[in-house]
């Protein structure tokens, strides 16, 4: 599975968000989705995922115009994943993966056979069977990042569009949330990312898009592209890039305060 991005602009009203947009991901690749708030990246998943329409340019899908597939058939090739949040109700982890099985039944029908086998498959993929029967809002934040990429991938789709999905997590939860979606990517999944750590580019993503006023600030394999001067455009932060036997590593460059 592959998404192309052609040429992609949009504006809310007379506020242009994206500007000229384009950009790839094949199957099994992971792409970091960079930029600082307000330059469009939720913007762009939202016109992925069908939800704004009224784009200018082209999103192609596995070579298929994105224009031309319905709700349903969108839901059978792309999964979005958004971050962790409070839930009204106590759901259960089965019910909570089983949701991402919705487009494959009726609105008059509950989920059969079938769909209990994929919600039981994507738990298991991600080591999280022993969760099934728990309250999914008593998980700690890290089990609730890993339950919704479980209802993702029990949508079976193959691209998955992940939200910032470690921006409530504490460090630990991070590395575990991100280990578990390189090894997703490594079995065949295409995978776009959003990020404010760039430093989640250098140690998991195979490519990176840096989104600065809504348009493409730089695009290409992290480690050629994420380097101290896109940093500071980007962030407005002054670093320097560490090398180590893991790879570039960014460090923070401290000023001492006059007094």
């Amino acid at each position: 599975m592959s998404i192309s991005i052609n040429n992609l602009s949009f504006a809310y009203s007379l506020r242009t968000v994206l500007k000229d947009i384009s950009f790839s991901a094949e199957s099994g690749q992971l792409l970091a989705v960079l930029g600082p708030n307000g330059v469009g990246k939720t913007t762009l998943f939202r016109c992925i995922l069908g939800l704004q329409p009224h784009y200018e340019g082209e999103i192609q899908i596995d070579g298929v115009d994105a224009h031309t597939l319905n709700a349903r058939e969108l839901a059978h090739k792309i999964a979005y994943i958004p971050q962790t949040h409070g839930m009204a109700f106590g759901y259960s982890v089965e019910d909570m993966v089983l949701m991402g099985t919705t487009h494959n039944v009726s609105s008059i029908s509950v989920p059969g056979k079938k769909e209990h086998e994929a919600a039981s498959a994507a738990l298991e993929k991600l080591q999280i069977s022993h969760l099934t029967y728990q309250n999914f809002a008593k998980l700690s934040g890290g089990e609730q990042q890993l339950v919704l990429i479980a209802r993702a991938l029990a949508q079976n789709a193959r691209t998955l569009l992940m939200d910032e999905p470690t921006a409530s997590l504490d460090y630990g939860n991070q590395s575990l949330v991100l280990h578990q979606v390189r090894a997703l990517a490594d079995e065949g999944y295409t995978i776009l990312l959003s990020t404010h750590n760039p430093q989640h580019a250098l140690w998991y993503a195979d490519c990176a898009v840096a989104l600065m006023d809504g348009t493409v600030a730089a695009f290409g394999a992290p480690k050629e592209v994420v380097d101290a001067r896109l940093i500071e455009r980007l962030y407005g932060v002054t670093v320097r890039m560490v090398d180590t036997a893991q790879g570039p590593l960014i460090s923070p460059v401290q000023t001492v305060l006059a007094r």
